[in-house]
């Protein structure tokens, strides 16, 4: 039970106000010995910092990761998105559900367990998946699960440099020396816990160079010329959206999206696990050129091990003069923060993302105003995600030259590609954009698993397309997979054979935006759950011919009224899972189809 003064404790380190929210509850979850938030905590909260009652009531109902029902000390969640998905997460649950007797929901008998679906985990080369507390556990088996379970109930939970015993980062790159690495040639050889480290490895030299040699506007065209686009998803180039950062002394931010969420991507932890120095070097060289003086890294409250070592490494910076004041012997000065996320896929979208920092429910903003003039705390900010700044210090030492030498010629440089689903091998992997689908999946996933026959790859994560056979030598770029009417998004890469029931992957697709729909605006809150009820008809064998129909117009309806992307975002898979398998969809309209892949996960998720 918290006393008021470890409230206030708590609320002394943090800070009061509104922004650091998130890190209060935080810390008193942590705290409190069974990871809930009590009502009359609550309430203490609300006295002390001033917050109303019913500003930190929305916020905790807003972000999963928060519950105010009693839990226990360790928190099983289970992934149950797309890569899991495919890879058995049904059977997973089952075998938690034997093993400790308890649905999700619930807490076991003696209050040591406490059983959670949640969306992806980001480690999808290692699926299925599960978190228990902040330590995540892949490759499950349900002989692995029960030796995992018995493990915790003789210790402590587990935090620190401890948490996550055997899923690294570095663990999930795809070691192929054929590979055309730059941003993940680090990983290994650098100590993501050493300064020294980086340094002795060329760290921190792009940054030292841009204040000896090149004004703001060098760097930025330095970034313009070199063409690098926004590796998050939407691919709108880094330079130009620079350059938007208007001019003069007034506060501004360089934000860095860390919310990885969507489905199948996990590139960015791995860099941020591996090599955080380069992402603050990147925003150091964001920060000089767009004069902006504080920079935010915004990361998902399930990457504990990433949290840790990047606030490692913003201290270590400071030690080393890398951040602070006058940096270099010159006028500039630039410090990072972290803020943590709560649970909340809508919070990948820039404008969530930034009411989340703010102490906010992570609802979309309407735009204009865009960032670069009105961002966090209503001060011109730059938003890019992991992968883009990154990229950004090896642009400004070796030149926009050098970079586009490799890529496409409307899309330059390399991309991180995540392998996961059916293959033989799944992982990480580096290499030219435009590389095609055949060859990611043929060379370095070295083929569908067990000897099966390729069906489909969805790329871009739960918001990208479905290819089928014809589309496997399109080059995975941003330009030409729009050419094609789908996208590259994040670089997802779910592969998946012809056992993969079309029906039941699209339900599971849908399940994911209903969940995470913020529910601000009715196209997307609606629309979400229409497209679920009709999704779950097929899988039902109860739909009709014109529920195909329907799934359409209501997703090409929620296209073009929703607010944010989260509801833009399903009529591409729908369309594109449709182009191919719409005879499938048409079969599930017979009650007398037999569909086990259907019927389980009817009996998992939704008896």
């Amino acid at each position: 039970m918290l006393t008021t003064e470890d409230i206030k404790g708590v609320i002394e380190k943090r800070g009061s106000s509104k922004e650091h929210l998130m890190f209060i509850l935080r810390d008193l979850e942590n705290i409190s010995g069974n990871n809930q938030l009590e009502i009359d905590v609550l309430e203490k909260v609300a006295e002390i910092t001033k917050i109303p009652k019913s500003t930190i009531a929305g916020f905790v109902g807003f972000y999963t990761m928060f519950k105010t029902n009693p839990r226990a000390p360790f928190i099983i969640r289970v992934c149950k998105s797309g890569p899991c998905h495919v890879m058995g997460a049904r059977t997973i649950f089952d075998a938690v559900e034997r093993n400790l007797g308890i649905k999700p929901g619930e807490a076991t008998p003696d209050g040591l367990f406490y059983l959670e679906q949640c969306e992806c985990l980001g480690v999808c080369s290692v699926a299925p998946a599960m978190m228990i507390n902040y330590d995540i556990h892949g490759n499950l088996t349900e002989k692995k699960i029960k030796q995992i379970l018995e493990s915790y109930k003789s210790q402590k939970a587990i935090f620190g440099e401890k948490c996550g015993p055997e899923v690294e980062g570095k663990a999930c790159v795809i070691d192929d020396d054929r590979q055309t690495k730059r941003l993940l040639v680090m990983v290994g050889k650098v100590d993501p816990l050493s300064i020294d480290s980086y340094i002795k490895n060329g760290g921190y030299a792009a940054i030292r160079k841009a204040i000896r040699e090149y004004s703001s506007d060098d760097v930025i065209n330095i970034v313009k010329d070199s063409g690098l686009s926004g590796r998050g998803g939407a691919g709108f180039p880094a330079g130009l959206k620079w350059s938007f950062m208007p001019k003069g002394d007034m506060q501004k931010y360089v934000i860095c999206n860390a919310d990885e969420g969507e489905p199948g991507t996990f590139k960015d932890r791995v860099l941020m696990e591996e090599n955080p120095h380069l992402i603050i070097e990147g925003m150091l060289l964001c920060g000089y050129a767009t004069g902006a003086t504080v920079g935010y890294i915004y990361v998902r409250g399930e990457f504990r091990r990433a949290i840790e070592r990047l606030q490692r490494a913003i201290d270590q910076a400071r030690e080393s003069r890398m951040l602070g004041k006058h940096l270099s012997g010159s006028t500039f000065s630039f410090d990072i923060f972290i803020k943590e996320g709560g649970g909340a896929y809508v919070c990948g979208e820039e404008s969530s993302l930034m009411n989340s920092m703010e102490g906010k429910r992570g609802f979309p903003r309407f735009r204009p105003p865009f960032p670069a003039g009105a961002g966090f705390m209503g001060m011109p900010s730059n938003v890019n995600n992991v992968e883009t700044y990154a990229s950004v210090p090896m642009i400004i030492e070796h030149g926009a030259t050098w970079y586009k030498s490799l890529g496409t010629e409307k899309c330059s440089g390399t991309k991180l590609y995540c392998l996961s689903g059916k293959l033989n091998r799944t992982g990480l992997v580096e290499l030219p954009m435009g590389t095609t689908l055949r060859e990611l999946i043929d060379i370095y996933g070295k083929g569908i698993k067990d000897g099966k026959t390729f069906k489909f790859a969805q790329v871009g994560g739960s918001a990208g397309g479905v290819f089928g056979e014809d589309l496997l030598d399109l080059p995975l770029d941003i330009d030409q997979t729009i050419k094609a009417g789908v996208t590259l998004g994040s670089g997802v890469v779910l592969a998946c054979d012809k056992d993969t029931c079309a029906v039941d992957f699209l339900l599971n697709i849908i399940s994911f935006f209903a969940h995470e729909s913020c529910g601000q605006c009715v196209p997307c809150r609606v629309g979400t759950s229409q497209l679920h009820f009709l999704a779950k008809k097929f899988a039902m064998r109860t739909a009709v011919e014109k529920d195909i129909d329907s799934m359409i117009e209501k997703a090409q309806l929620m296209k073009q009224a929703s607010l944010c992307a989260l509801g833009q975002s399903p009529i591409l898979p729908i369309t594109t899972t449709l182009k191919y398998f719409r005879e499938e969809f048409l079969n599930h309209c017979n009650t007398r189809y037999s569909c086990p892949e259907c019927d389980m996960t009817l009996e998992r998720f939704y008896r």
